[in-house]
């Protein structure tokens, strides 16, 4: 018998996402913008789609303090044939975070706007932002428990025969944030009035209000159970055959609490000029860009005190972030059947299936989104679509001049993942080691993480396809050779001993390019207010012709039919603008970019100087063979960039010289 018992405490205390340069906007000719939090002032951000970004970081400052606890028992109680065990696991997670979003103000350029060329670098230097965003930021306070507990067995049925077997049990209470006396999160149900706030609009709910909690609706899950069963058998000498499969619960992320931080009326998000429908100006975005309207400007804001009474109309139109009151633990069912050979008493051959299904994983999707028949029957809605929100009618449950977007997190997305996996290892003898493992694995979901779920809300398994990190075929050889003494007998061993040759290749396909169309032509969301942004993609013309070295694919028309130079690695006429009132016809991570081939080598000498001595010479060659690494192109339909290669994923070759003393 055996009885562990642990007691953890963890805690991290850091500052991020600091300005290098405190600078006021007004000193920078942006006279409309005064900064919430002044000892962050610097330069606005400027998004210029297809050319550029400068300016300030729009997620900072962002001081953080985690701390975890932990309390630990198991149990152990080995009788007969049996290996009994038990234990539990408590845990609380915190995490308190002053985090200012957009403090500086952000521009973006996207050649979309209501006075726009067409062309984002010449709106640019006209001075014509199709949108701009605000915020007063706010605190996350957020704070989570999670109570495991397990029993199982490890029963001996023959000498060569172990079967395991077992269940856990886990309880994650709900994510929440306690800032402003629990109430820093939205609620959302259409047609219902808050008894906390009374001036509220019907619809926009708080924790206090009857079936709203500090979680924002979510509850406790008492049933996740988790069963876990396997063996290992040993049916001929040198073979050896393992299985298992079991389930696994996970609990939330504290991202998640990070997306309440513009709730209203607790913070301010605001679009300038925008809040009413006009395009704002680039200097001063509180005015329109004819420059004969002008609007109140909103900062420094305040957040009203608990039970006053509060103007709502100052934070419409809402961008609100909800929870899911159905919001349950995320769970994958993995799988493994390994099969392991002896070949020889150093060489050791692997073949695996692994397998993982996720199911109830986190996401995002759009509650309230706009009825593109609606807008594209409205006289000016179709050209002035960044702000679509303005017009009458175009919010299908709710009006969308109030809650302009509605994005709710709750767990309804769902994974795959199946690969085949060999190694084969060879241990150090006659001076050489080696090690191979290759891996054909295919990775299919409906959104690959918590905010790039994106989905279409009509239909989640729209988005259904290759997973963001879906990489087909890899494979990894690791080695090392110590030479042999190739000297003569008339030089000393100092110098023909101790060479050493070693590296690692690395030869990996690529991972999915997405595509997306930021001309937001859906009409179904706007890039300026839908809280998760907007799920627009290309219409599809014809299969995508690859280009094996885009370096030598000079000049293309792009899906717009204006030449471009340089750098293809897709031919962007296979794809065009999907067309105004629907989504795009383009499927989701269709085909992959580009992929990985690259050799890490060292070249070493090991001299000893005396016995408890040694002098070591070294060269490192990073990205031996030169080769090219790039990077995906752009999938955006709507930049100059489209389908063309950019940047590389490393450096062309280093080399390193080093020589170290080891005493």
């Amino acid at each position: 018998m055996l009885n562990e018992f642990k007691i953890g405490y963890n805690r991290f205390n850091f500052d991020a996402v600091e300005p290098a340069n405190v600078v006021s906007p007004s000193s920078l000719g942006f006279t409309g913008i005064v900064p919430q939090n002044t000892k962050a002032n610097s330069a606005p951000r400027i998004d210029v789609t297809g050319l550029f970004t400068m300016g300030f970081s729009d997620n900072g400052p962002q001081p953080r303090l985690d701390d975890t606890g932990q309390i630990i028992d198991n149990f152990s109680y080995t009788a007969g044939k049996h290996a009994y065990k038990w234990g539990v696991d408590f845990r609380r997670g915190h995490v308190a975070n002053p985090f200012y979003f957009q403090n500086n103000g952000a521009f973006s350029f996207a050649g979309g706007g209501t006075f726009t060329t067409g062309n984002p670098g010449a709106d640019f230097l006209l001075g014509f932002p199709d949108s701009y965003g605000q915020s007063s930021g706010s605190f996350i306070d957020a704070r989570a428990w999670e109570y495991y507990s397990f029993i199982q067995d490890q029963w001996r049925l023959r000498s060569n025969l172990t079967f395991t077997y077992g269940i856990g049990w886990q309880i994650d209470k709900p994510l929440t944030d306690h800032f402003n006396h629990d109430l820093a999160i939205n609620a959302y149900k259409t047609g219902v009035q808050s008894t906390v706030f009374p001036s509220a609009p019907a619809g926009l709910l708080f924790p206090g209000d009857q079936g709203i909690n500090a979680s924002g609706g979510s509850r406790t899950h008492y049933n996740n159970f988790a069963p876990r069963i396997g063996f290992a058998w040993n049916p001929i000498k040198k073979l050896t055959v393992r299985a298992g499969w079991g389930i696994y619960y996970d609990n939330s992320e504290e991202e998640l609490t990070l997306q309440n931080l513009i709730a209203p009326p607790f913070a301010l998000i605001d679009f300038g000029a925008g809040d009413v429908g006009l395009p704002p100006s680039f200097a001063a975005p509180f005015t329109d860009q004819t420059g004969t309207t002008t609007i109140a400007n909103k900062y420094p804001f305040a957040p009203p005190a608990a039970g006053s009474a509060v103007n709502f109309g100052f934070f419409e139109p809402f961008s609100l972030n909800v929870v899911d009151p159905n919001f349950n633990t995320q769970y994958v069912m993995n799988t493994q059947l390994t099969v392991q050979y002896q070949v020889r008493p150093s060489i050791l051959a692997t073949l695996s299936y692994v397998g993982a299904q996720g199911r109830r994983l986190e996401g995002v999707h759009e509650l309230n989104p706009y009825n593109a028949s609606v807008c594209l029957a409205t006289p000016g809605c179709q050209s002035n679509r960044v702000v679509e929100f303005a017009f009458p009618g175009v919010g299908t449950i709710d009006d969308a001049s109030v809650f302009a977007s509605v994005g709710e997190q709750s767990t309804f997305l769902h994974s795959k993942y199946n690969s085949f996996q060999a190694t084969v290892e060879k241990t150090l003898s006659h001076g050489l080691q080696l090690r191979g493992a290759y891996t054909y694995a295919h990775a299919l979901d409906n959104g690959s993480s918590f905010e790039a779920g994106n989905v279409i809300p009509n239909n989640f398994n729209l988005t259904y396809g290759n997973s963001a990190f879906d990489a087909r075929h890899r494979l990894v050889a690791q080695y090392l050779y110590q030479l042999p003494d190739w000297g003569f007998h008339h030089l000393p061993s100092r110098i023909t001993k101790g060479w050493t040759l070693s590296g690692v290749t690395s030869l990996q396909t690529g991972f999915p390019i997405p595509l997306t169309d930021s001309s937001f032509r859906s009409l179904q969301c706007t890039p300026l207010i839908s809280f998760y942004g907007c799920w627009d993609r290309p219409d599809f013309v014809k299969t995508a012709a690859i280009f094996s070295d885009p370096r030598n694919v000079q000049a293309l028309p792009n899906a717009s039919g204006v030449n471009h130079t340089g750098n293809y690695y897709f031919d962007p006429a296979s794809y065009k603008h999907n067309a105004f009132g629907t989504v795009g016809t383009a499927g989701r991570n269709v085909f992959h970019g580009p992929g990985i081939n690259n050799s890490d080598l060292s070249f070493y000498k090991d001299t000893n100087i005396t016995e408890k001595t040694k002098l070591q010479l070294r060269v490192d060659l990073f990205n031996a063979f030169n080769h090219a690494q790039f990077n995906n192109p752009s999938g955006n339909v709507n930049s100059t960039l489209f389908g063309r290669v950019t940047t590389t994923r490393i450096a062309a070759r280093i080399t390193q010289l080093s020589a170290s003393f080891n005493f």
